[in-house]
């Protein structure tokens, strides 16, 4: 291998021939040693070789050959809800929002869920039980987690 890559140094003897047929050689132990992908060499005007691991032409790529999709989304529907339906949203949101969530109501009337917070907000008296709940649990935490906690809103503060 060593006299191939010396017989590459040019010089003014070395012969076009020479050259190409050294080409030949140090590419043919390239391909072989090492496991080395090399699709093709070409030597250059100052004497070096010129070697791709990427073949000089790339192979056509079809739709066949390529893997199946991981994920295939369906397009959004596009359904408008009635009067009625949005007053049934309302109703259902405002009378049990701990069992009717926003999620739930989504897949029953087949929307996205930004519609329906659009429709149907949160009623008061819910929003004030989930806070007075946050409360009590930010009660029992004990003075460490809360000051991990305040610092980790701060950091958010920062962004």
């Amino acid at each position: 291998m060593i006299a191939v890559f010396r017989a590459l140094v040019p010089t003014s003897q070395t012969s076009a021939r020479q050259i190409r047929q050294t080409v030949r050689q140090s590419s043919a132990i390239a391909r072989k040693s090492l496991g080395t992908n090399i699709h093709y060499t070409e030597p250059l005007e100052d004497g070096s070789i010129f070697v791709s691991r990427v073949p000089k032409e790339l192979p056509e790529v079809g739709e066949a050959d390529l893997p199946p999709l991981i994920r295939t989304r369906a397009p959004p529907a596009n359904k408008s809800l009635t009067d009625e339906d949005k007053r049934e949203l309302v109703k259902l949101r405002n009378t049990e929002p701990a069992r009717w969530t926003v999620s739930k109501l989504a897949k029953k009337f087949e929307i996205p869920p930004q519609l329906v917070l659009m429709i149907a907000q949160c009623p008061r008296w819910r929003q004030q039980e989930i806070q007075q709940n946050a409360d009590k649990e930010w009660e029992k935490l004990g003075y460490k987690k809360r000051l991990i906690r305040l610092n980790r809103l701060r950091r958010r503060l920062l962004w």
